[in-house]
């Protein structure tokens, strides 16, 4: 089975969400393009969920919240209301 990963970019965060694990990197500042892994990934995911607007539904679980904060970051949800 392949590995299904989904990316989104949130001002200077970067989140990646793998088949495991959802791990956030902070990109550097310099315009280098350096990664620095964020161990707090639950309280990235809540700061990115308060700047796009996202309450947490807790009949969902983390990581279906995560996809669909992803999603969302990434305009797929407009596209399927459209």
């Amino acid at each position: 089975m392949a590995t299904v990963k989904r990316t989104a970019t949130v001002g200077d965060l970067f989140i990646e969400f793998g088949n495991k694990e959802i791990e956030i990197y902070r990109i550097a500042p310099d315009g280098s393009g350096a990664l620095k892994r964020i161990d707090d990934t639950q309280g990235a995911i809540r700061r990115m969920a308060e700047e796009a607007g996202i309450e947490r539904d807790y009949n969902l679980s983390y990581r279906q919240h995560v996809a669909m904060l992803i999603q969302h970051i990434n305009g797929l949800e407009n596209k399927k209301n459209d």
